[in-house]
C-alpha cells in the first residue's frame, strides 16, 4: 500500500454468525478516533441491553498501530483478538466491529468462541466496502491575486482539496494535498512569490 494512502471502511454493516443456538451479530463501520467509538459502542449496548456479551475491536492511526480489543467477560483471548485479527487482515483502520452474543444456552469452548467472534465480524466486513483514503497534509498560503488559479490547478494534480479562501490585499488560501507531494508543491510556489505555513496532516 503507498504509504500516503490507508484503507478503511466506508460505511456500515451487520454479519451474523450462529452456532449451537448463541447468536452473534458484528457490528462494522468506520471511525474518527476512540471517542466516536465509545458513543457508537453505547447506541449498540442500549439496543442489544439483554444480551450476554458485547466484543469489539478497533484501529486507528493511518498505519494501524493504534488498537483495542476487548473480550467483555468472554474468556481472555477469545473474543477481542479474533475480531481485532479480522480487521488487521484486511488491513483496515479507523474503523471499529462489535459483536453481540445471545447466548443460546450451550458452551462453546474457547476455540469455538474463537471461530464465532472470527466469522461474524468477517462477515460484517465482506457485507461493507473498503475504501482507500489518501492522507493528507494541510497548508496555509499567502500569495498574491495572480498566482490563485494556478495554485488551484496544483492543488487538483496534488490529490488535493481548497479548504477555504479568503480574498484581501492578499489572498489567503488554505488546501489540502496528498503528503507526497508536498515539498515539491512548497518549493513550486515559494519560487513564485507565495508564502507557505504546513499544519497538521489532515
Amino acid at each position: 500500500m503507498i504509504a500516503d494512502r490507508y484503507l478503511t471502511l466506508a460505511s456500515d454493516s451487520e454479519g451474523l454468525y450462529r452456532e449451537k443456538a448463541s447468536r452473534f451479530l458484528a457490528f462494522a463501520f468506520p471511525i474518527v478516533d476512540d471517542v466516536d467509538f465509545t458513543r457508537r459502542c453505547a447506541l449498540i449496548a442500549k439496543a442489544h441491553h439483554t444480551c450476554r456479551h458485547i466484543c469489539y475491536a478497533w484501529a486507528l492511526g493511518e498505519s494501524g498501530d493504534r488498537y483495542r480489543a476487548n473480550d467483555a467477560g468472554e474468556p481472555a483471548g477469545t473474543a477481542g483478538k479474533p475480531i481485532l485479527r479480522q480487521l488487521q487482515g484486511a488491513k483496515l483502520t479507523f474503523s471499529a466491529i462489535i459483536v453481540v452474543r445471545y447466548f443460546g444456552g450451550t458452551l462453546l469452548g474457547k476455540g469455538g468462541l474463537v471461530h464465532a467472534y472470527a466469522e461474524a465480524a468477517r462477515e460484517a466486513i465482506a457485507k461493507n466496502t473498503i475504501a482507500e483514503r489518501i492522507v493528507r497534509a494541510s497548508l496555509r498560503i499567502q500569495c498574491t491575486y495572480p498566482l490563485v488559479e494556478g495554485i488551484k490547478i496544483d492543488v487538483a494534480k496534488c490529490e488535493g482539496e481548497m479548504i477555504s479562501a479568503q480574498y484581501a490585499e492578499r489572498c489567503d488560501l488554505v488546501v489540502a494535498i496528498a503528503k507526497r507531494h508536498v515539498s515539491d508543491f512548497i518549493a513550486r510556489w515559494e519560487l513564485a512569490g507565495a508564502l507557505i505555513g504546513t499544519d497538521q496532516p489532515k
